[in-house]
């Protein structure tokens, strides 16, 4: 027997029906600990990184599956995709790929393990999510999917079960091995690929594809998770595939007619026939789900982190920060709403945390004596962090109006990635050259 607990002709010839044995060894690095879930053509297990004891997801693809007459080539061809991403994307809401490799004939992805359920689990009418929430989703979702268009893949195969929901509207995009490159005819698979129900139109006739296919695609799960039906329904898979290429979808608001007519008119342009009717860019898409998002926040007493993500995209501190920067800002920060006249930071407190000002202003105050005026946008309380250590605060900060502030704890900035700290680092110093030069202009005038 090798090291890994099996013998190596043993492997070679590792059948489906005995793939339950991988639960009592290993592959690769990865101690393998049980079974996750099985679909047709691969298993995915949960493994652990003996080197630093994190916990992944290990994608193994049956034996033989390659080998198969009909769709063999194309298997082979979706495994080779989703294995090239092993680096390539990193983004929040995407199921980042580690690693790849084959072992004694058995071919394995290794890839961020998300605990949680897909998105099946939401799209039946008794288990349907708040609308808030699905248009949430829905913005993270074309966000993740702008992501990968700028890198230049078209996912291709949206569907609730590519869609894992870790809690509340955290969610990440998973399964790209049908992904197309945008500007490549080297990975494209020819043959339709897919699961009919979401395919646009262009999908099923077999037409060149473009990222709208996937706005399409998105727009159809949208509708399920906001009325537990798919805006097609057919006795077969031919009659299906008449009715999405050349029949109108059910208007939304006919199943549902309690719904914001906002967000009805986003999903059904999304489904539109013609690619040309549809949106044209993921931003477009994005920007309606953000207005229809502030009107539904309206009746809510949570910040959104849609909300959240577009305040953090108009201040000028995080303006040379990427889209995938502020997700991880959003991440690591609290937010809160306070009234005129309150206390944001008191004189005499020890803290090691900094504070930004979402929307708003505050005066700083020591002593009865006023200081200075923040802005919004502006950061404070930030001395702490760069000295690394708890210090009693100056002064005391106080609500000139309304305001929302967000907080980032130390520990959690010093944990983030290093591009993040980079970029806050640069910024924070930016601040503290532009006060001392504020300062030293004042002090030349008296």
């Amino acid at each position: 027997m090798d090291r890994n607990g099996l013998g190596t002709a043993r492997k070679a010839t590792l059948q489906v029906s005995d793939i339950e044995d991988l639960t009592r060894t290993t592959i690769g690095k990865f101690q393998i600990k049980r079974l996750i879930g099985r679909g047709a053509t691969a298993s995915v297990y949960l493994a652990e990184d003996p080197f630093n004891s994190n916990e992944v997801a290990i994608k193994i693809a049956h034996q033989g599956i390659f080998n198969d007459p009909v769709n063999g080539g194309r298997f082979k061809k979706m495994f080779i995709n989703e294995a090239s991403l092993a680096g390539k994307l990193r983004h929040p809401h995407i199921v980042s790929v580690y690693d790849a490799g084959s072992e004694h004939n058995m071919h394995y992805i290794v890839m961020e393990y998300v605990a949680g359920q897909t998105l099946k689990a939401f799209c039946t009418p008794e288990h349907l999510l708040p609308v808030d929430q699905v248009v949430e989703i829905a913005f993270k979702c074309a966000n993740a999917l702008d992501y990968a268009y700028r890198n230049g893949l078209i996912h291709r195969d949206i569907k609730p079960a590519n869609i894992l929901v870790t809690q509340g509207t955290d969610v990440k995009i998973s399964d790209f091995g049908a992904a197309q490159m945008a500007d490549s005819e080297l990975t494209q698979i020819v043959d339709a690929i897919g699961t009919p129900s979401y395919m646009s139109p262009e999908q099923v006739r077999g037409e060149k594809l473009s990222h709208q296919t996937d706005i399409y695609s998105l727009g159809v799960v949208m509708y399920l998770m906001l009325s537990g039906k798919l805006p097609f329904s057919a006795k077969n898979q031919y009659e299906l595939i008449q009715k999405i290429s050349k029949q109108p979808p059910v208007q939304l608001d006919s199943v549902r007619p309690d719904l914001p007519k906002e967000v009805v008119s986003i999903v059904m342009r999304c489904l539109e026939k013609e690619p040309g009717i549809r949106y044209q860019t993921w931003k477009e898409f994005s920007a309606d789900l953000s207005q229809v998002n502030e009107k539904l926040e309206l009746n809510s007493t949570d910040i959104s982190d849609t909300r959240k993500f577009n305040t953090l995209k108009k201040l000028n501190f995080f303006h040379d920060f990427t889209d995938v920067e502020l997700w991880e800002v959003l991440r690591i920060s609290s937010w809160r709403d306070f009234p005129a006249n309150k206390k944001l930071l008191e004189e005499g407190k020890v803290g090691n945390s900094l504070f930004i000002l979402a929307s708003g202003t505050a005066r700083i105050v020591k002593n009865s004596k006023l200081l200075g005026i923040i802005d919004g946008g502006e950061v404070f309380g930030e001395t702490a962090y760069i000295n690394g250590a708890k210090k009693r605060r100056n002064a005391n900060v106080i609500s000139t109006m309304p305001v929302t502030l967000l907080k980032i704890k130390s520990e959690a900035l010093t944990q983030a990635s290093d591009h993040l700290q980079t970029k806050f680092n640069k910024e924070l110093l930016k601040t503290l050259a532009e006060r001392l030069e504020k300062t030293s202009t004042i002090a030349s005038a008296l």
